[in-house]
């Protein structure tokens, strides 16, 4: 099977609208990310130690990389993953925190955003490293398969061959992690783009343009937001898929169907206070029929842009609550 991996590729683009800063310094710091690249953008009228800034930031990734990633075989996860034990498992703060919010997420999609299809992910041969899971006669699990005890600060599965992915999720996290360092030492102007997942803050009512690129290639950009103290997320079927059984199908699961979504031209931004949440409804609600997607973020309040590409025809929607960014 042939693995055409696209996740590298910044799918949002972004520019900072200066107007009225011209007592601000702007600093950029950029390195690497799960696979892909981060940027963050910062002002400050005062002067800030660039180096001390940036190696916190890649330790704040490094650190959510060796717990999150289904990448590594070394990884918290991974060695969870691979456990055979039913029984409840002491785990890092930062793993505990993102399966709770994770559960959380999946409890409001109904189900679309769940972080145990990694076995199906597996199979169908995404992850460059093929990591070993356990396997079961049958798989009758769900994300409430992942039991959390908040007072032991432990989970345990309900079944031993459970894959847990969370890739889903865990960029957004690390943006809100750098958002909340960035806020500690008093810096509390700035623009965190990880990969395409994008925390910004403003102590001011000055914007930040994001540019969302054009999924088609027809034009470099397909739409622009406008933020104060948002995060934005940003899904596609476009951007990680692999050839299987002769077929084209996305990273995306559809976890009530259990089969990977192989229509390659969609795309779900979704925008919220905090991009963890962000990143997780984008990547649940792509999963959705895309016939039911715009109903459900209007009746639940949450501000999503749908796209689809087909044919060439272009297809966008947006929910109620995602209009009003579409304006400065």
């Amino acid at each position: 099977m042939e693995h055409k991996n696209l996740s590298k590729s910044i799918i949002i683009s972004f520019c900072l609208l200066l107007s009225g800063c011209n007592k601000l310094d702007n600093y950029l710091i950029s390195g690497n990310a799960f696979g892909s690249v981060y940027f963050v953008q910062i002002q400050s009228d005062k002067t800030i130690n660039k180096e001390a800034i940036q190696k916190n930031i890649d330790n704040i990734i490094y650190n959510i990389d060796i717990i999150a990633s289904n990448y590594s075989d070394n990884s918290e996860i991974s060695k969870f993953n691979s456990s055979e034990t039913t029984k409840f498992v002491f785990v890092s703060h930062h793993l505990y925190k993102i399966l709770e919010k994770s559960n959380q997420i999946s409890e409001l999609t109904d189900g679309y955003f769940d972080t145990t299809v990694g076995d199906i992910k597996i199979k169908k041969g995404f992850y460059i490293n093929q990591i070993k899971y356990i396997k079961g006669k049958s798989r009758n699990f769900t994300y409430k398969d992942i039991v959390l005890s908040q007072e032991r600060r432990a989970i345990r599965k309900n079944k031993k061959n459970i894959n847990i992915d969370l890739s889903g999720i865990a960029k957004g996290y690390s943006v809100d992690l750098i958002a909340s360092y960035l806020k500690s030492i008093n810096i509390n102007n700035f623009l965190i783009n990880i990969g395409g997942e994008i925390k910004v803050n403003k102590d001011n009512d000055e914007v930040f343009k994001v540019s969302i690129d054009d999924p088609s290639g027809n034009k470099q950009t397909i739409e622009d937001i406008f933020l104060t103290n948002e995060a934005v997320a940003t899904s596609g079927t476009y951007q990680d898929f692999v050839e299987y059984k002769g077929k084209e199908i996305s990273h995306i699961v559809n976890p009530k169907k259990l089969e990977n979504i192989s229509d390659l031209s969609l795309l779900v931004t979704v925008i919220h206070e905090d991009c963890t949440t962000a990143d997780a409804l984008a990547t649940g609600l792509i999963a959705m029929d895309h016939d039911k997607i715009i109903n459900f973020a209007n009746s639940n309040n949450i501000a999503l842009m749908y796209l689809r590409n087909k044919d060439g025809n272009l297809e966008k929607k947006f929910s109620k609550s995602f209009i009003k960014y579409l304006s400065e």
